[in-house]
């Protein structure tokens, strides 16, 4: 990653535009949550995606969930960039992998949760080669 930092304006707009996105697909991963639920599962869309094929709702809830990594990832190193002119490191990198696997694994279970996971550490190590 190169070390100029941006404009404190581009840095705001950066911030509000990752926040939003981190807020839409926690919002979309929570309604597929809810929607999951056994008692309205048959009347969902949820149910129908189901009825057609299992693996597609797999799908679509682990990409929510990495949509919500990759944008709260964002966020974090745009504020800590923001608040001290350092931007973040490894573990704030770590800590929110470890939050959103163990939301994904709790929302909808071990499958989910481990395609989540792989997906999410793929982002990881493209941070990672970004740095060279």
């Amino acid at each position: 990653m190169s070390d100029d930092i941006p404009e404190r304006r581009e840095m705001i707009r950066s911030t509000a535009i990752t926040i939003i996105l981190t807020v839409v697909f926690l919002i979309l991963g929570l309604a597929f949550w809810a929607w999951s639920s056994p008692d309205i599962i048959e009347s969902s869309p949820i149910g129908i995606l189901n009825s057609m094929n299992l693996y597609v709702t797999v799908l679509i809830e682990s990409l929510t969930m990495l949509g919500m990594f990759i944008f709260l990832s964002v966020t974090v190193i745009n504020i800590r960039l923001f608040i001290s002119n350092v931007r973040a490191g490894w573990l704030e990198v770590i800590v929110i992998f470890i939050l959103v696997i163990a939301m994904s694994w709790l929302m909808f279970g071990s499958g989910v949760g481990g395609v989540s996971a792989v997906l999410s550490l793929g982002f990881v190590v493209y941070l990672y080669l970004l740095q060279e």
